[in-house]
């Protein structure tokens, strides 16, 4: 039985979520409103995040609690709008320079971290573990590792056996890849399924 719900936000969801699939269609200008609405609702409310965190852990702290090395995140980031004023644009470098120098090295640092050093530790299992299952699929993970590798290996003339390894490297990639295609999917497919809840159950009352 059909019991259609009363809430507004209901109705605000299932409104905008039925203008976006409109584009399943054709571009119109309802599809148009619904983009627009969700650009200015993102923005404004990055902006209004932004805001809240300059007085949460900017001008709360540095006001309140006297943390004086506030001071200088707060000039850098003043010093960025100098951009907008000819006279002194070149002060904006500094802040840039900050920004790009940090955002290097925490890249630098995260790359290495993550597609390094934990993929090595990763891949050093113990081939013998507690139970066959463990041990079998440990020799089933640094085979398929090194498989995988020796596609990749240029250095020598890819033939005879080394060319079979590396052939049942490439489809062990191929599974990998189609694996996470479809983890992608089956994750479209779940957003899919939660828009149709909310607009069959939350707003009509249908499940």
């Amino acid at each position: 039985m059909m019991s259609i719900s009363m809430n507004i936000w209901h109705w605000t969801a299932a409104i905008c979520i039925l203008a976006m699939w409109t584009f399943l269609f054709k571009e119109n200008p309802i599809f148009r409103i619904a983009e627009h609405v969700f650009v200015g609702g993102t923005a404004g409310h990055a902006i209004g995040m932004a805001v809240g965190n300059i007085y949460r852990y900017g001008w709360n702290p540095l006001v309140h609690n006297q943390q004086l090395l506030l001071f200088v995140p707060i000039i850098l980031g003043v010093l960025l709008y100098s951009r907008f004023i000819p006279k002194i644009a070149w002060l904006s470098r500094w802040p840039v320079a900050f920004l790009v120098g940090v955002g290097t090295g925490q890249s630098i640092y995260t790359s290495l971290r993550t597609q390094v050093i934990n993929q090595s530790l990763g891949a050093m299992v113990p081939l013998s573990g507690d139970t066959v299952g463990v041990t079998i699929n440990a020799l089933i993970g640094i085979v398929g590792l090194l498989a995988v590798l020796s596609y990749f290996l240029f250095s020598i003339p890819q033939s005879g056996a080394l060319e079979k390894f590396s052939r049942a490297g490439r489809w062990i990639m191929m599974v990998t890849f189609g694996v996470s295609f479809g983890n992608v999917v089956s994750g479209r497919i779940s957003v899919l399924l939660g828009e149709l809840t909310r607009i069959l159950g939350d707003w009509l009352g249908m499940l």
